[in-house]
């Protein structure tokens, strides 16, 4: 759907976990904790996101939460980088 300029409401929280913690590794091995501290705080900002209820649809569907507002994945991400910007 992407690639025909279509939007899309796919799950990106395991591609931003294998990159925190890919991140977090590169902060360790270069002993530069503002870079596990970024990490760290982009995993919250992620389940912050989620736990208001602001989701993908595949997430969507996998919730109890009454509160659920589904959205696509560019709009997924903007809603994490709100919050991560508050962490800042």
């Amino acid at each position: 759907k992407y690639l025909k300029g279509e939007t899309t409401s796919t799950n990106s929280v395991a591609t931003l976990f294998a990159w925190t913690g890919a991140l977090r590794k590169r902060g360790e091995l270069d002993e530069t904790p503002e870079l596990c501290d970024f990490a760290e705080k982009l995993e919250k900002a992620t389940i912050q996101t989620i736990e208001k209820g602001v989701m993908t649809g595949d997430l969507a569907l996998l919730s109890k939460l009454d509160n659920i507002k589904k959205v696509d994945t560019e709009t997924f991400l903007v809603e994490i980088n709100e919050r991560l910007k508050k962490m800042m």
